[in-house]
């Protein structure tokens, strides 16, 4: 059997997921297909072999660091068909193939208007607070699809594209089903034959439905056996790899989104830096982001939650923020006696390796001597 990578955000999103994701993409051997899960109110970004930065809220960001591997979007979904339309678009435009081997599972659901406007326009609960104002959501629609979905009432990918609406668009080429099946069929296809599947998280643990946050959190858990679920796969298909990922200065979107460790300012963290550390903007709202200290409590649940360090590679990102000296270092004689006591001190407290770090937006040092 092939084996099953799954990344996964190990805080409160914004990990740098998509970045990682990428890098195994273009690193790892024998990478079949990587499969987008959950919905846009993520967005990730990837950096192609010419340093352009993409970020994609729909289509796997292998796009851009693997010309050749497969992108599907699994059955457990939330379609934006304009978001969708546009990444495409874009990506044809630039040069980067993505039509010809992107599938979209025709039980996905699709956002509608009805559900953005739900969750940003309509007045929910008590008082005059809407969802974005109550919990700091991103009002994108995928909550409100999910309840819809959950109502049996929501519109899938299949009757969608049955009803015509992606005609004379960028969406009127994509392919719903192979010769093999179901997305879910293709996965288990090419793991029986021993490939490498990658399936790109959303979000972060911190988020969960049932991580602890509630109500601050979004509509479903953010751990590897979930987006498992929403791919179509099981843990016993092939030999399970989780990829937690960490940032060194947690985040959590702007408003009132909850709880966070040790929460400081952009101004101090630039104060602290000589001005290396600057604000950050949400990549779906664009939005300023709150920030904070980093958590060894939640990193540990993070951990545990997808199945502890026997399975777990984790992977230090943003290790450039705490020591500016390694920005854009990509091998392991770069990083001095500092970064190495980082290093070094997150393992201790983590119980288990670091297997990479990340030191700047297009820039991965892997640490284990042992091949992806």
């Amino acid at each position: 059997m092939g084996q099953i990578h799954v990344v996964v955000g190990g805080q409160f999103g914004s990990e740098a997921k998509g970045h990682v994701t990428g890098w195994l993409a273009r690193e790892m051997e024998d990478v079949a297909a990587v499969v987008r899960v959950a919905g846009p109110n993520a967005g990730h970004t990837a950096y192609d072999d010419q340093g352009r930065p993409f970020a994609l809220r729909q289509i796997p960001v292998a796009a851009v660091t693997n010309r050749t591997v497969d992108l599907l979007i699994g059955a457990g979904s939330e379609i934006d068909p304009a978001v969708l339309a546009d990444e495409i678009e874009r990506l044809e435009t630039a040069g980067i193939p993505v039509v010809d081997r992107l599938y979209v599972d025709e039980q996905a659901t699709v956002i509608t208007e009805a559900h953005k406007l739900q969750e940003t326009g309509v007045r929910l609960g008590s008082g005059d607070s809407t969802l974005v104002q109550r919990i700091g959501s991103t009002g994108k629609g995928v909550g409100a699809a999910r309840s819809a979905r959950i109502m049996r009432h929501a519109m899938t990918w299949g009757t969608y594209v049955e009803e015509g609406e992606t005609a004379g668009t960028a969406l009127a080429d994509v392919q719903t089903t192979d010769p093999i099946g179901t997305i879910a069929d293709r996965i288990h296809h090419e793991l029986q034959r021993g490939h490498r599947i990658i399936i790109e998280g959303t979000q972060g643990f911190g988020l969960g439905l049932h991580a602890g946050f509630y109500p601050y959190c979004t509509s479903s858990d953010c751990r590897a056996i979930d987006f498992l679920s929403m791919a179509g796969v099981t843990p016993h298909n092939g030999e399970l790899v989780v990829w937690p990922v960490f940032r060194t200065f947690p985040i959590r979107v702007a408003g009132n989104s909850g709880p966070l460790y040790g929460e400081t300012t952009w101004e101090n963290l630039a104060e602290q830096t000589d001005g290396y550390i600057k604000p950050e903007r949400t990549t779906v709202t664009n939005k300023i982001r709150r920030v904070g200290q980093w958590d060894y409590g939640l990193a540990q649940a993070a951990i545990e939650a997808n199945g502890g360090e026997q399975i777990c590679r984790p992977v230090l990102t943003f290790l450039d923020y705490w020591r500016p000296e390694v920005a854009g270092v990509k091998s392991t004689d770069g990083l001095d006696e500092q970064a190495w006591n980082d290093i070094q001190g997150v393992e201790d407290g983590l119980g288990c390796k670091l297997w990479a770090v990340g030191t700047g937006p297009d820039s991965i040092v892997q640490l284990a001597d042992k091949p992806l």
